[in-house]
């Protein structure tokens, strides 16, 4: 009997070891997060030739935990409803991008919101394609919901931070607007510096 237990828990022992091995490594990730609307060309001119450059040519994604916050400078009228910076168009395209964000992994998330932002226009469609991802889950998410309904809770999270414009990008869950400057400009330098600083580590693909 004690044999047989002996056996049972050597093979528990294996699967276990067999599992850990699967799951892979465990990465140490610097949280990163960005305050931003569709339409705002800082906006656009960081995510597209600074964010993310950083996150997939650098490869710097498996190391960041990433969240993006598609309101901005949007604020309530009286009635309650969103208005944004730079009009229905811009609402309309920061709730796609909210319904995106619900719906996906971050991952599929920023694929999608990154080549939205290449364009002034709803690229849904030509970024899924791109990526083949399927957005059918968006769709319906922006035609059953309200404007409203879709930026409340991004309304909320960007109420908590203090900033004068977009965008704006809180590092290891710290906003700064002296740092967000400088992020904005040089976001691959300074996260690398930071995550050096935090995790007293330098990473490969690092400049």
């Amino acid at each position: 009997m004690k044999a047989f237990l002996y056996v049972c828990l050597m093979i528990l022992g294996l699967v276990g070891v067999a599992t850990a091995k699967r799951r892979g490594p465990v990465r140490d990730k610097l949280p990163v997060t960005l305050y931003y609307e569709a339409l705002c060309p800082y906006c656009r001119e960081f995510v597209t030739s600074q964010l993310l450059p950083a996150m997939m040519r650098l490869n710097l994604f498996p190391f960041t935990e990433l969240t993006l916050v598609p309101y901005g400078n949007a604020k309530l009228d009286d009635a309650g409803n969103v208005v944004c910076q730079h009009g229905v168009d811009e609402c309309e395209l920061n709730a796609i991008h909210g319904c995106i964000l619900e719906h996906h992994n971050i991952t599929q998330s920023f694929k999608l919101i990154a080549c939205m932002m290449r364009g002034k226009k709803n690229r849904l469609d030509r970024c899924a394609d791109r990526y083949k991802i399927d957005v059918g889950d968006v769709k319906k998410c922006k035609a059953t919901r309200s404007v409203n309904d879709i930026l409340a809770k991004y309304g909320q999270e960007t109420a908590k931070v203090s900033f004068n414009g977009v965008p704006a990008i809180a590092l290891d869950n710290i906003y700064d607007a002296n740092e967000s400057e400088q992020l904005s400009d040089n976001f691959d330098v300074i996260f690398c510096a930071k995550y050096k600083e935090k995790f007293n580590k330098s990473l490969d693909t690092c400049p």
